[in-house]
C-alpha cells in the first residue's frame, strides 16, 4: 500500500474520521502491515501537537526531566503524542484481531457429500473427520475459546478428535448431542427413519438427548447407542477393532438389516421403506460396495423373503414374504 495511503489512514483513524469502508481497508491494512514504525508515528504525532490533548498530570512528570536534560517542551509533546498514537494503534490491531475471532467463530461452513462419494475434512483444532454419500456437515471456520460445536445434519460421520481437555468437543445431531475431549467415534443421523446411532471406538463419550431433562448416557470402547423414534438402547459388543475410515460404507459385517437399509439409503440418495418389525430377525453381511442400488436389492431378495416394488425413480418399498415350503 502507498505511504501517504497508509499515514492518511492513520491520520484519519486518530481523528475518527474514517468511514465504514474505509474502516475496513485500515483493518486489513493493519493485518498486512502488523503495525505501524514509531519513526512514522514521530512523523505523524508532528501534525498532532496541539490537537492532542495531553493530560497535564503525565506532562507535569515528564517536562521537569526534560528541561532538566534540556530536551525541548515540543520535543516532549511530540513523544508523547507519538507514544500514545502507538498504543491506539496497537489497540485497534488487537480490536481488528478479536473481530476475525469472532467472525471466524460465527463463520459456519456447511459440508454436502455427493452421492456416493466421500469426505474427509481436518477442521480448526485438527479434529479429523470422515462423511460418507449424501452427509450435511456444519461447522465454524475457528471453534470459540471455551467449546467445540459442530452440526451433522444428516448421514454419517467419523471423528478423530484432537484432544483438548479445556474445550469439550459437542457434535449436534438430530436428538442428540455427543460429547468429547479427545476420542474417535462415528454418528450415524437419518432423519428420513428418525434414527440416531453413536459408535464408540477409542475415549469416552457423552451423550445428552436434546430438550430431555434425563441423565447423560456414558459409552466407553466397544458400546454403542441407539435412539430411534424415542426408543433409547445401548448395545455392547460391536467390533471397534476395524478402521470406520477404510472399511466400506457398504461393508457389512452382520449388520441389522435395518441398519443396513438405512446406509444403503443415504449412500444411494433414494428412500426405502419397509416394516422393520418383519426385518428385525435378519442380519447382512458382505461388501455390496461398487453396485447400484437396485442390484444390491436384487441380491438380498435371493437371500431373504422379500419382494421389492419401485414405485418411482427414488423410493423403493420392500415387503415381507413366507418362503414356500
Amino acid at each position: 500500500m502507498d505511504s501517504n495511503r497508509i499515514k492518511d489512514l492513520h491520520r484519519r483513524y486518530l481523528t475518527r474520521e474514517l468511514s465504514t469502508e474505509e474502516l475496513q481497508e485500515f483493518f486489513a491494512m493493519l493485518e498486512q502491515e502488523n503495525g505501524v514504525e514509531m519513526a512514522d508515528l514521530e512523523e505523524l504525532a508532528k501534525e498532532f501537537p496541539t490537537e492532542w490533548k495531553v493530560k497535564g498530570d503525565i506532562v507535569n512528570r515528564i517536562l521537569p526531566k526534560a528541561r532538566k536534560t534540556n530536551l525541548s517542551v515540543l520535543f516532549v509533546r511530540r513523544s508523547i503524542a507519538a507514544m500514545f498514537a502507538f498504543v491506539m494503534l496497537a489497540a485497534a490491531y488487537q480490536a481488528y484481531q478479536h473481530y476475525r475471532f469472532v467472525q471466524d467463530t460465527e463463520t459456519f461452513l456447511t459440508v454436502k457429500v455427493p452421492q456416493r462419494k466421500m469426505t474427509a475434512l481436518t477442521l480448526a483444532d485438527g479434529t479429523r473427520v470422515s462423511l460418507t454419500s449424501g452427509s450435511i456437515f456444519k461447522y465454524p471456520k475457528s471453534f470459540s475459546k471455551t467449546d467445540r460445536q459442530v452440526f451433522l445434519i444428516e448421514g454419517q460421520a467419523y471423528f478423530d478428535v484432537a484432544h483438548d481437555k479445556t474445550k469439550p468437543f459437542h457434535v449436534n445431531s438430530g436428538k442428540l448431542s455427543t460429547t468429547a475431549l479427545g476420542t474417535s467415534f462415528v454418528i450415524r443421523h437419518y432423519k428420513d427413519y428418525g434414527y440416531e446411532k453413536v459408535s464408540l471406538f477409542t475415549g469416552k463419550v457423552k451423550i445428552l438427548r436434546n430438550g430431555v431433562n434425563a441423565p447423560a448416557v456414558i459409552l466407553n470402547p466397544g458400546q454403542e447407542f441407539d435412539y430411534h423414534n424415542g426408543t433409547l438402547s445401548t448395545v455392547t459388543g460391536f467390533d471397534n477393532s476395524k478402521d470406520p475410515v477404510s472399511k466400506g460404507v457398504l461393508d457389512f459385517d452382520r449388520t441389522p438389516f435395518r441398519d443396513a437399509v438405512y446406509s444403503l439409503s443415504s449412500f444411494y440418495g433414494v428412500k426405502i421403506r419397509f416394516n422393520e418389525e418383519e426385518f428385525k430377525e435378519f442380519s447382512i453381511s458382505g461388501d455390496f460396495g461398487g453396485t447400484s442400488v437396485d442390484e444390491v436389492l436384487h441380491s438380498l431378495k435371493f437371500i431373504y423373503p422379500f419382494k421389492v416394488k419401485k414405485t418411482d425413480s427414488l423410493t423403493y418399498n420392500l415387503t415381507r414374504i413366507e418362503k414356500r415350503k
